[in-house]
């Protein structure tokens, strides 16, 4: 029970860190796109958000330190939730006749927790988990535990 309460508190963790990091890329984009072409504001915008999403996700969401490695690995989160929601979305209205608006955001929170736990997977592997940071005869930082890999 203890596992799936701390699960359910990182998808949802997870989640509101995922809103912030859309306002985190809008605020790079919508500038930028009045100078560069558009394209380029939206590639600077997800690797400012992307980079962003990591860091907040390893600290806060997993509480770990970040690895090379998981950097390496989290945008494979993002490509899943780009495809599965595009094929989610595609499905919805050409085959069910929904609206393309509600449609997108069904497609959007129904692919969230697969795209959770392929950032959880990225962030974690190469990690080493240590003695439990709370409670009697907590060690290390508070919340965070120590990479065995920076690479």
């Amino acid at each position: 029970m203890k596992a799936r309460t701390r699960t359910l508190g990182q998808f949802v963790t997870f989640a509101a860190i995922g809103l912030a990091n859309t306002a985190v890329y809008y605020a790079v984009y919508a500038p930028l796109n009045r100078w560069i072409p558009y394209l380029a504001a939206h590639v600077i915008g997800w690797i400012v958000s992307i980079i962003g999403s990591f860091l907040l996700n390893s600290y806060i969401t997993i509480r770990t330190r970040p690895t090379w490695r998981g950097f390496l690995r989290y945008p494979l989160s993002g490509i899943v939730n780009v495809v599965g929601s595009g094929i989610l979305l595609y499905l919805a209205v050409s085959r069910l006749g929904m609206n393309k608006d509600i449609a997108a955001l069904l497609a959007g929170v129904l692919i969230t927790p697969a795209s959770f736990l392929l950032a959880r997977w990225a962030i974690t592997s190469g990690v080493t988990a240590q003695p439990e940071t709370e409670g009697p005869g907590a060690q290390g930082d508070p919340g965070v535990r120590e990479s065995a890999s920076r690479v």
